[in-house]
Formats: C-alpha cells, sequence, structure tokens
C-alpha cells in the first residue's frame, strides 16, 4: 500500500484556495504525513528605493504572512511548513519536490472560463503533469468533501508484460485505495481494451477470403476480453495482498472493462459513476524521459472534467534539475 511521508501543497497567488487547502491538510493528517506550503511567485523588480534582495525579503515575508493566515483558518488549524519560491511555477515546484523528497502534490486546478477541460493544455498544470517527478493530485475548484467515489484506470496489454507497466499499475492501484480509504470512499477500477483484429476476420478467414466469419469473429473477442478480465483480476489480487482482507473489503472495489478506446470509454464511465475523482498513469514517449505524456493520457486529461490523479511509472525520471 502506497505510504505518504511529505506532501507538497501548492498555492497559487490570487486565486481561492481554502476548499483545496482543506482537503490537502486533512488527508496529510490521516496518513500521518507532513506538510509542506509552496507559494512560487514572479520575482519583482527592485525599485529606487529598494535593492533586489530588500524587495525579495518584502514579498517573501508577504507570502508567508498569507500562508499563516491560510493554516490558521483552517478548521481544525494544522501545522505546516511555509516556502516560497520565485520563478516559473512548474519549475520551482519540482525543484521543491527534488529538494524535499516530497512524495505528493496537490494543487488546486488552474481554471479558465470557468471549466477545468479548458485549462489543462498549455498551462503549468500540464507542464507539472508531464514533469514532475512524483504523483500529482489536481483539484477541481469546488469539490465534494469527502469523496465518494474514485476510479482507478490501468492498462496494459496480455501476454506482453513489462516490469514497467507492471510498476505503475501497481501505483496507480495503490494511490487509488489510499485515497479512498482515507476518504471512505468507494473504489471503481476500470480497464478499456480492443478487439483490433476483429475487422480482418470480416475479411480472411482460415486462410481464405471469407464472407461468413461471425463464429471466428465472436470467439475471438471472447478470448480477448477474457485475457482482459484475468490481467484485472490479477492486478485486484495483488492489491489485496498488499492491503490486506479489512482494507480490502472497506474499498467495494468494483471493476469494469468496457469495450473501446479508453479516450472515449474511460471519460464516458467516469460521468455514468459520477466519481470524483480519476487515478491515471501517465508515460514518456518517444524515448525522451518526462517530456511528454501519452497520447492516450493526454487526451484524457483534455476531456476530464474531473480531479485528477496522475501517477508515473516507477522509472520516471524529471529533466528539470535544481541548477538555476
Amino acid at each position: 500500500m502506497q505510504d505518504f511521508d511529505r506532501i507538497l501543497f501548492v498555492l497559487q497567488p490570487g486565486t481561492e484556495s481554502d476548499g483545496a487547502l482543506a482537503r490537502a491538510g486533512a488527508f496529510a493528517v490521516s496518513v500521518q504525513a507532513d506538510l509542506t506550503l509552496l507559494m512560487v511567485v514572479d520575482r519583482p523588480v527592485a525599485t529606487a528605493e529598494l535593492n533586489q534582495a530588500q524587495v525579495d525579503t518584502a514579498i517573501r515575508d508577504r507570502c508567508l504572512a498569507t500562508m499563516q493566515q491560510a493554516l490558521v483558518a483552517l478548521d481544525p488549524p494544522i501545522e505546516a511548513e511555509c516556502l516560497v519560491a520565485f520563478g516559473r511555477p512548474h519549475i520551482e515546484i519540482i525543484r521543491t519536490v527534488l529538494r524535499g523528497g516530497h512524495d505528493l502534490v496537490i494543487k488546486a486546478a488552474e481554471t479558465q472560463n470557468g471549466g477545468l477541460r479548458a485549462r489543462l493544455f498549455g498551462s503549468h498544470d500540464m507542464h507539472l503533469l508531464r514533469k514532475c517527478p512524483c504523483p500529482v493530485w489536481l483539484l477541481k475548484p469546488e469539490e465534494r468533501q469527502p469523496y465518494r467515489r474514485i476510479l482507478a484506470t490501468v492498462d496494459f496489454a496480455p501476454g506482453a508484460a513489462d516490469a514497467e507497466t507492471e510498476g505503475l499499475n501497481r501505483r496507480i492501484l495503490d494511490l487509488a485505495s489510499a485515497l479512498a480509504l482515507a476518504e471512505f470512499a468507494e473504489l471503481h477500477v476500470a480497464h478499456a481494451w480492443e478487439a483490433p483484429a476483429t475487422g480482418l476476420l470480416h475479411r480472411w478467414g482460415a486462410g481464405v477470403w471469407a464472407t461468413d466469419t461471425t463464429t471466428d469473429e465472436l470467439r475471438y473477442v471472447e478470448q480477448t476480453r477474457n485475457q482482459h478480465v484475468l490481467g484485472v483480476d490479477g492486478l485486484i489480487k495483488g492489491l489485496g495482498e498488499r492491503i490486506g482482507p479489512e482494507g480490502f473489503a472497506y474499498l467495494k472495489l468494483k471493476s469494469y472493462l468496457p469495450r473501446g478506446s479508453a479516450i472515449e470509454e474511460i471519460p464516458a464511465l467516469a460521468a455514468e459513476l459520477d466519481v470524483d475523482l480519476i487515478v491515471m498513469g501517465t508515460v514518456g514517449r518517444g524515448g525522451i524521459p518526462g517530456l511528454l505524456i501519452g497520447n492516450t493520457a493526454e487526451t484524457l486529461l483534455d476531456r476530464c472534467d474531473r480531479a485528477v490523479l496522475a501517477v508515473k511509472p516507477p522509472s520516471f525520471e524529471t529533466p528539470v534539475s535544481l541548477d538555476a
């Protein structure tokens, strides 16, 4: 099961983050993790009266006061380390993660035109999702508290399992179950699958051109589905072994295997179940670590109107360094 030791909450200047901070604080308390607050601001320009160091100090003191006030305003108030950084938000967030060894980043999703979907691409959030080495939990501005239903999405190719995919699916389920237990929420597991050779069976059967391949096609589809069912069952069995029978029973776990593209099926299932959070994996592409996330993941995020927890594979390495 996923353990959390150090959680980083990003407080965005000039935005309403009280609800998000309350959720982050409550979650940190429930999992007995240390909480750190971070504000990232543009470096102000020196004036005739104040040099750069003096201006930086004044801004930093103001930000620290804002964070302390936000912590005191919580019910109940909580204690947390408060940090201020100057620079590009996603870069400084990741550098803070690297310095502090944080294992989870929580922040309110940026909004544009009132929608979660509209702001993802080209935003600081998307840069963070692509490059942050630890899981990133993006909260909707107005969320149901506590969560009632969490959807974990897993992906694999039957018969072609590899350590990277297995590690990512395990992390997804461990994180999703930890959140579900902390939030007293139901856990739903989804895996979208396809039968890519179906169209070929329409045209080609038994080595000759065929006009009636209905039986072969149905057999192929059923066999393909059974392989995916076995894969999901194995992942769920492994989760039960890791968290124990009592915790597993409390999750009230249900699994779904919609046939079709994950890009279409996962958002539709999330809407049908009215889930509060989607836990999903993001993977590198093209041999460039951390630069991009997978096509499916990007499109899912673009279509998603739920809170998202994005998880990287165990071998992921961020391209962001501590060098200024």
